[in-house]
């Protein structure tokens, strides 16, 4: 059953309902454990995928990175604050929320973070993510693999 996320986003129509809907599907594949293949059919194939220091370019890579992702994670909950375009009816926001983890080791975290997605609709009319780098604290991430 896929999860919900809420959002707040400007009340002017700048950012696009599609945007809000990918969104929302987006992290309800990337709080799942296994469903890798979800995740990654959601950035076009030549996508760039960038988590702090970590940089991704097309599916293999990004497959190795959100495999990776889960290496000491044991359930994963985003939680989202806004969104905001790049302009009206543009296909590039802006958004921030927090993360809670619950690790492998029985430890738990819960970090801020802020990220860009540019997203372009394919050829079977979906949108993918064509770039996505997320920022955050990278000392308050390794704190929690330890």
């Amino acid at each position: 059953m896929e999860q919900q996320y809420s959002i707040q986003y400007p009340s002017d129509g700048s950012v696009q309902p599609h945007i809000i809907q990918f969104i929302q599907s987006f992290f309800s594949v990337s709080d799942t454990p296994g469903e890798t293949a979800k995740y990654v059919d959601m950035f076009t194939p030549e996508a760039t995928f960038i988590v702090a220091s970590k940089k991704a370019s097309g599916h293999a890579e990004i497959t190795t990175l959100r495999e990776g992702m889960w290496d000491a994670v044991s359930s994963r909950k985003h939680t989202l604050d806004k969104v905001f375009s790049f302009g009206s009816g543009s296909d590039k926001v802006m958004l921030n929320g927090t993360v809670a983890l619950e690790l492998k080791n029985g430890a738990s975290a819960e970090i801020e973070w802020a990220g860009r997605m540019e997203l372009e609709k394919a050829n079977d009319g979906k949108y993918r993510l064509k770039f996505y780098q997320v920022y955050l604290d990278t000392g308050a991430a390794a704190a929690y693999k330890k």
